[in-house]
């Protein structure tokens, strides 16, 4: 036969689980939901330049970090799109962040590389639109 005050002891056990369980849970919710709150970045849609489909762009492939790179003189910025978007260039809209890489970050992004090509010159990341 068994101990009533085992059972109850059991069963405060599994309800304080389960309390602690769902603690979990809804502290993880409403961290994401406060951190997408509090996220300050901007994007804002844009379509790249025909310029860039056309042959007065000057290019590079940094083929170990998978990323292309287009330096357009007249508008004074270098894009950075990563590589498997590179077919869509033509027929989809990129959204980028409105402040420009630093240059530590855009040598993690670009390696050395595209630090030399993009020179003094902002570097944006691209992003496909949605």
């Amino acid at each position: 036969m068994e101990n009533p005050e085992s059972k109850n002891q059991d069963c405060g056990y599994l309800c304080l689980t389960i309390t602690a369980l769902l603690i979990a849970v809804f502290s993880a919710g409403l961290t994401l939901l406060i951190a997408s709150y509090m996220y300050h970045g901007s994007y804002e849609p844009f379509e790249l330049p025909s310029e860039v489909t056309t042959s007065n762009v000057k290019r590079l492939i940094v083929g170990h970090k998978k990323v292309v790179l287009f330096k357009i003189d007249a508008k004074n910025r270098c894009y950075i799109l990563p590589a498997k978007m590179s077919k869509e260039i033509s027929i989809s809209k990129f959204s980028f962040v409105n402040s420009p890489l630093t240059q530590e970050l855009l040598e993690n992004v670009a390696d050395h590389e595209g630090v030399d090509f993009c020179g003094r010159t902002p570097a944006f990341v691209l992003e496909k639109s949605t």
